[in-house]
């Protein structure tokens, strides 16, 4: 967790400055080993950030398609995409609902407000352990075409990357039943 910004500034710049975001745009963040897409037998998929317009497309950190000229496995990515940004920001939201001191400025000297943050989100993340979780079934019967190894600096094999989940979440193993009715 990086806390310390201030709430004027935006979010792309946010992440750019924290140590995370310099350590992923740098290539020197560790991401667990890549892993088989669901319902696929190969290949390894690197582990991926997921981020809005507003930000730089780099190595693992991957965008939305522009908003010109979509088709439907774009439009599917992107929606994809959106939904679990949604997940993130929903995260925050219920941090604002349970602990009512982040629906309004927090008027305590600098170093407090970090420590505020820090012990909400542990606290948050405590009670999410005790509370249960949906996960959607996944397709087991079926298999993606390989894709070769990449340079993560190079924005070609980014695209390539971001292509390939994009026509993963066509596929009969990446696609979820609800996507459909909202592309």
């Amino acid at each position: 967790m990086d806390i310390g910004a201030y709430g004027y500034t935006n979010d792309s710049m946010v992440f750019k400055n924290s140590f995370i975001g310099r350590s992923v745009y740098n290539q020197n963040f560790e991401f667990p080993p890549p892993q088989p897409l669901p319902g696929t037998d190969a290949p390894p998929m690197p582990y991926v950030l997921v981020a809005d317009e507003a930000f730089n497309m780099s190595g693992k950190l991957l965008k939305p398609y522009s908003s010109r000229g979509l088709d439907i496995k774009k439009l599917t990515f992107n929606y994809r995409l959106t939904r679990t940004r949604r997940m993130v920001e929903c995260t925050c939201g219920l941090l604002v609902a349970k602990w009512r001191i982040f629906s309004t400025p927090i008027n305590l000297k600098l170093e407090m407000v970090d420590e505020v943050v820090k012990s909400a989100v542990v606290l948050h993340n405590f009670l999410c352990t005790k509370e249960p979780q949906i996960i959607e079934p996944i397709p087991e019967d079926s298999q993606m075409a390989s894709i070769t190894s990449f340079d993560p600096r190079s924005s070609v094999a980014v695209s390539s990357l971001r292509d390939f989940f994009a026509d993963y979440f066509c596929s009969d193993a990446g696609r979820v039943e609800w996507q459909g009715h909202y592309v």
